[in-house]
């Protein structure tokens, strides 16, 4: 049993040092959160390693396209020996409903995390009646 670990940390420790392929890229959907007020949806997507200037938000056919490029890291002294941070680009649709006021969509960036308020339409908030 105490081979096995053995075993374990040598394939570990021989591939710390390899390294990535430059042409290397992946596309990843940001992880997101969805929030309902009586005046709007919230909609917050993580996106680490993005910029205010790299991202791009559109609305198509009733869809909320969001895409983003991650900065690569670059080491400015030394040579990097091992590097798990891959460049990667974001993307993530979301269908919207009728509902919405398209253009009074807004959108902030803050400390890697993208939050778009989707107003709702006066027709689908809701609305209290008064009894007379």
């Amino acid at each position: 049993m105490e081979n096995n670990k053995n075993i374990g940390l040598v394939r570990a420790a021989s591939q710390a040092l390899m390294k990535k392929p430059d042409d290397f890229e992946m596309v990843v959907s940001p992880y997101s959160d969805i929030y309902e007020t009586a005046d709007a949806f919230i909609v917050k997507l993580d996106m680490p390693g993005s910029t205010k200037e790299s991202l791009s938000i559109t609305v198509d056919s009733r869809q909320l396209i969001v895409r983003s490029a991650m900065q690569e890291h670059k080491q400015e002294h030394g040579k990097t020996l091992y590097s798990e941070i891959w460049k990667k680009k974001y993307f993530r649709e979301f269908n919207l409903g009728t509902g919405i006021q398209i253009a009074k969509i807004d959108a902030q960036f803050e400390s890697g995390v993208l939050t778009v308020t989707l107003p709702k339409s006066d027709e689908v908030k809701p609305r209290e009646i008064h009894i007379q």
